[in-house]
């Protein structure tokens, strides 16, 4: 399905706040991953391994539609993720509105893992 030309210059905009939204969030995650000193330094390095994987299977499944028949797939993935405001989203037409309105917010969170032990 394409969206309409005047939807799609707008998405153009959205595209460009959700993806530095995207990036940013990634990097606060990493941030305060690496300075959490209740985990050991290997469990860090793993948590940040697993986000950066996660993460990067997200932002090529949202970003990678850089199309007008990509469009509403990336704008649902984008309002999933949390990535746009309802006053951000405001500027599409009602028809595109319309087609995201049922897409339920899951924003990021961490999900910290418990020490990971090793035998000596």
């Amino acid at each position: 399905m394409l969206i309409a030309e005047s939807d799609w210059k707008k998405f153009k905009e959205l595209y460009k706040l959700a993806l530095d939204r995207f990036c940013m969030g990634v990097l606060a995650d990493a941030q305060t991953i690496a300075q959490h000193d209740a985990l050991s330094p290997h469990a860090r390095y793993l948590m940040l391994y697993r986000l950066m994987r996660d993460r990067d299977k997200d932002i090529a499944r949202t970003f990678d539609r850089y199309s007008r028949s990509g469009a509403p797939i990336a704008l649902r993935l984008m309002v999933k993720h949390d990535l746009l405001t309802e006053a951000e989203l405001s500027i599409l037409s009602d028809a595109a509105r319309e087609e995201i309105a049922d897409v339920v917010r899951q924003p990021y969170e961490l999900e910290w893992v418990d020490e990971i032990g090793r035998e000596d």
